[in-house]
């Protein structure tokens, strides 16, 4: 994959993000300006005071790095493209041939401000928060201390999880439970593969789809919590089976492979909100979904549900359907889960209503299946344990509730 690489050479004090002024056509729907601008990818590569700093890897989001004070680093990104909203995200390594202590100031380009905890990771693959005593946040920055160790050192915004790590989870998937079939759907603008994970039991018809991570940085709910939802549907577990042998699951388990290797705030390689395209579908990824269910549908499937899995600053929630949908679906079969879920453990979804003309891909359902939907938001900073055992106990009683509603 080529980048847009930003390079300064060791021991030169800043580096300056440089800002392409490309503007292309109008947005589609949802978009909150007439116009978009691509401000670029921020793979930048930083040596300062024998220190580098780099991003130039899937997942990688850096636009510069200027030293502010003795042992003090600030930390530039900016999104890939904007409007988008405040969802500032980084990713890059630091390295070090001496042990030493530094701060890293994070700033971001106008007007956005600091949001996510720092994660901090020795490998690239098991992550931990930035300890709360080595952060500080005034004035919409974030100051955090780094002790470095003569090794490479990760800190992002949410654990790095890129298009092929899903490969490799979804053919893992594929080896565990044979019933799965992974199909690469078609390739994305930058020729990634879009991958549908399939349960299809011959002669069944009803059927759901999940959709996670659209937005590339929501790893909380769009990965961790999706892949227990999904692990529970799939598990040999009576009711799993029950419910495979009732339902058929399409799965689509990245939905954004570009912007997750982009580290995109955001968007997608075109600049674009894939949850606020799905009333215009201007955009590649959301037209092959959309396709690839239109065609199921088709050939005899019929589309009862869909879950879209995102993370919220706010989360854990549900949007769901004005009341006035669920009157003229004639049936509410989602009030039933949330209810069977607060009744039966200690969660509370907290479920927000949300128009059904918004361009949200769980409205989609609504509009061209007549079927229910939900986006499944987590929250940005909430341990993963406990969004593993939420998902986990929203999965087993979004089988039950189904079981019992379809026949």
């Amino acid at each position: 994959m080529k980048y847009l690489l930003f390079t300064c050479f060791l021991f030169t004090l800043s580096c300056t993000p440089s800002t392409p002024s490309h503007k292309s056509s109008p947005t589609s729907t949802g978009d909150t300006s007439p116009l978009h601008r691509i401000v670029g990818e921020g793979k930048a590569v930083v040596g300062i005071d024998n220190i580098l700093f780099e991003a130039n890897f899937d997942g990688g989001r850096l636009h510069g790095v200027n030293k502010i004070a003795p042992d003090t680093y600030r930390i530039f990104s900016a999104p890939y493209s904007v409007p988008v909203n405040k969802s500032p995200s980084f990713a890059f390594t630091i390295s070090s041939p001496v042990d030493r202590t530094i701060y890293l100031e994070f700033d971001y380009m106008s007007p956005y401000t600091h949001r996510y905890i720092p994660k901090i990771s020795l490998d690239g693959s098991t992550w931990h928060p930035a300890d709360s005593a080595d952060l500080t946040s005034t004035g919409g920055k974030s100051l955090l201390k780094i002790q470095l160790n003569q090794s490479k050192l990760w800190v992002a915004a949410q654990e790095i999880i890129t298009s092929d790590d899903m490969i490799q989870w979804a053919l893992a998937q594929t080896r565990s439970h044979p019933f799965l079939d992974m199909e690469r759907v078609a390739e994305t603008p930058r020729k990634n593969p879009l991958l549908a994970l399939n349960s299809l039991t011959e002669g069944v018809a009803n059927s759901i789809v999940l959709i996670a991570r659209q937005h590339p940085p929501e790893v909380p709910g769009g990965y961790f919590g999706f892949k227990s939802f999904f692990s529970t549907l799939m598990a040999s577990t009576d009711l799993a089976k029950a419910f495979r042998s009732k339902f058929n699951i399409y799965t689509f388990p990245l939905a954004n492979p570009d912007g997750a290797d982009m580290g995109n705030w955001r968007h997608n390689s075109n600049g674009k909100d894939l949850n606020r395209d799905w009333i215009d579908f201007s955009q590649p990824e959301t037209r092959i979904i959309r396709d690839y269910i239109n065609k199921a549908a088709s050939d005899g499937k019929k589309i009862v549900y869909g879950i879209d899995f995102h993370t919220s600053y706010s989360g854990p929630y549900f949007l769901i359907y004005t009341d006035d949908s669920y009157t003229q679906l004639g049936h509410n079969m989602t009030d039933i889960w949330i209810h069977n879920i607060e009744e039966n453990s200690n969660q509370k979804v907290g479920p927000r209503k949300r128009s059904q003309e918004l361009p949200y891909a769980y409205n989609w359902f609504y509009r061209t299946f007549g079927s229910e939907a939900v986006t499944f938001e987590d929250g940005d900073e909430i341990d993963r344990s406990e969004i593993d055992q939420r998902a986990r106990i929203y999965a087993t009683h979004f089988m039950k509730t189904l079981i019992n509603q379809i026949k």
